[in-house]
């Protein structure tokens, strides 16, 4: 269980511009502005897609949503929850670098009170933070899902990685995707740790211990060997949406990020996207979307 939490630093800075150019590379040539990047969602591998729906609607309030009008999802503010169904109950992303994902919260003694009553899987109860809650929570398919009350809302928030080491998830985010850190000097109980924003989203990294050194209680047992990949996890991978494909893959290719699979038009979703290797085997997919909610009013038409 945690003491102080990752989510204090969200006091560490303002959010970071969601301009910033991908691939951190700086177009001298031609003076153009670099792709803008923008959060898209998270991909989830589930056993009955109806059954997942239900419960982010029921527990979280997110919104039953026809993607594309292919594929049955989640909107959740400005990202999406992607549903992948699977045969086979998924592996357990807690081996793995993608801890959980986390909403905000209002009243967190309340709010613990009517998930639990109404049947939610309870994974470490509420807990005062400060003058604040936290809690943790079950999805259908063993997801791990915090809630915290700090932020003063229901919104989804954030999500959560651990790090063989926290400042060079920092930096890979930075040069790869243009997303930087708050701080390059942030630690979390003594340990460096990363705290990043984009849009309304945060992304939050814990270093792990080094070799010999005690974990603390709040550590989870499954990823206290080497991070498996988030593929074929319940939490499968997370996605960042570009309005030009063509130049965020050149970017990123620039900034040498490990290319996982390269454009391709998904006929289950209607986008065109590509796969990257993120630090400690994370899978990062970037979409070729217009973000939301500005691009529900563009329209690709003529007149």
């Amino acid at each position: 269980m945690r003491s102080n939490r990752s989510v204090r630093l969200l006091t560490l800075a303002s959010c970071v511009a969601a301009t910033l150019s991908i691939g951190g590379h700086a177009r001298a040539a031609d003076q153009t502005p670099a792709p803008e990047i923008h959060f898209h969602h998270v991909h989830l591998n589930v056993t009955d897609p109806a059954a997942t729906i239900g419960f982010y609607q029921k527990y979280f309030g997110a919104n039953s949503i026809k993607y594309r009008g292919l594929s049955d999802g989640l909107l959740t503010e400005k990202s999406f929850l992607l549903l992948n169904k699977v045969a086979t109950p998924p592996r357990s992303n807690l081996g793995t670098s993608l801890w959980h994902i986390g909403w905000a919260g209002v009243d967190g003694e309340s709010e613990f009170a009517w998930r639990s009553n109404a049947g939610i899987g309870v994974q470490t109860p509420v807990t005062a933070l400060g003058q604040n809650f936290f809690m943790y929570f079950w999805g259908p398919d063993r997801e791990l899902i915090e809630v915290y009350t700090g932020s003063k809302n229901h919104r989804f928030e954030h999500f959560h990685l651990l790090a063989t080491d926290a400042y060079a998830t920092g930096t890979w985010f930075k040069d790869v995707l243009g997303i930087a850190p708050r701080s390059t000097t942030a630690t979390y109980q003594g340990r460096p740790s990363s705290s990043l924003r984009i849009d309304n989203v945060n992304i939050f990294v814990f270093e792990r211990p080094k070799a010999g050194e005690p974990y603390p209680d709040w550590y989870p047992v499954e990823a206290r060997g080497t991070f498996g990949p988030t593929e074929g996890t319940a939490l499968d991978h997370v996605a960042f949406s570009v309005r030009d494909i063509k130049a965020a893959f050149a970017g990123i290719e620039r900034a040498g990020a490990t290319i996982v699979r390269k454009p391709a038009k998904s006929t289950e979703f209607g986008f065109t996207s590509f796969f990257v290797r993120g630090p400690d085997n994370l899978l990062v997919e970037i979409v070729e979307e217009a973000p939301i909610p500005e691009g529900i009013w563009e329209s690709k038409r003529k007149p």
